[in-house]
């Protein structure tokens, strides 16, 4: 199974971070520098679809700045009843209308397990180029700052539609998976949970007050984040290493388990503060390939990929 429109790539975690500080002009520059030596195809960019095409597509406008997103509800919603909301971040050149379809069954399991699911969509960087920037620059301008522009989205979501702001969560695929990792370290006062497929997390302070729970899928063969890093990402162990000691998980919790006839390795954390826990899928292989840079969708002993996403993040709550 290949990607099908975008590579996920993203600025560095330390380049970011000078870029985060020299204010905004510097950071249109060396956005165009950087990120110029780690661009993928294109054919996923926001100005090569037209969400607006799509039935869900709707928009949110704050200080006189529009963003759009994708808005799914849920078969089974009332709105008498306070449904979780899913926030689903596409990678790298991504669009949220490609996203949707590349999640695979998610919006299935949205209509089974009654939760609202929004697929927002990044700005561009340069005329062809959008990404997520997961550090929180303290910009009040959607524009100019995602995790700034994530707050307004839920709030407009929450102001059409019950939702339950204690089941928040966030997930994303490659530069999406940073942006969700990103969120759980600003705001983990309004994120109760984190899904990451493919992505990986960029260094950056986190609330230290704050506890996070985390499930993780990724590919031993991921050639845009590799699993073991390199010298632009951190590998896997250090990104769960990182959250043990964010949540104060003991190592000796670990649990291990061989799934899929060793094709996929489960390793779970638990007893952290507030029961926080962090899972680890290892895909060795799927489909018959070593585990790439995707959003996995092949079933992990006869569940799928977004249905252990989903029962690990419905079992926490802010």
């Amino acid at each position: 199974m290949t990607t099908t429109y975008n590579s996920g790539v993203r600025v560095k975690g330390n380049k970011l971070r000078e870029i985060c500080n020299l204010g905004y002009v510097i950071t249109v520059l060396v956005f165009l520098i950087s990120l110029s030596s780690c661009r993928g195809s294109k054919a996923g960019s926001s100005y090569d679809c037209v969400n607006t095409d799509h039935s869900f597509h709707t928009t949110i406008e704050h200080g006189g700045v529009t963003r759009e997103y994708i808005l799914y509800i849920p078969s089974s919603y009332d709105n008498s009843i306070p449904s979780p909301l899913v926030i689903n971040f596409h990678g790298y050149g991504g669009c949220a209308m490609n996203h949707l379809d590349y999640a695979g069954d998610l919006n299935s399991i949205a209509d089974n397990e009654n939760f609202i699911i929004a697929y927002p969509q990044a700005v561009a960087t340069t005329k062809d180029d959008v990404s997520w920037n997961p550090e929180d620059n303290g910009i009040q301008n959607i524009q100019e700052n995602d995790v700034y522009f994530t707050e307004q989205l839920i709030s407009a979501i929450s102001s059409d539609y019950a939702v339950d702001s204690s089941r928040i969560y966030s997930v994303g695929y490659s530069n999406g998976g940073m942006m969700s990792y990103g969120l759980a370290c600003s705001r983990p006062d309004m994120i109760a949970a984190i899904g990451i497929m493919s992505g990986i997390m960029l260094p950056q302070a986190c609330n230290t007050n704050e506890y996070t729970s985390v499930i993780h899928f990724h590919g031993i063969d991921d050639n845009e984040l590799p699993y073991d890093g390199n010298q632009d990402y951190q590998s896997i162990s250090e990104v769960l290493d990182f959250w043990l000691d964010q949540n104060n998980i003991p190592e000796s919790s670990l649990v291990s388990t061989q799934l899929n006839n060793s094709d996929v390795q489960r390793d779970e954390y638990t007893g952290g503060l507030e029961n926080t826990s962090v899972v680890l899928y290892t895909i060795n292989n799927e489909y018959g390939e070593p585990g790439g840079h995707v959003w996995f969708q092949d079933q992990i002993d006869g569940d799928s990929p977004n249905q252990l996403l989903w029962d690990f993040l419905s079992n926490y709550s802010l």
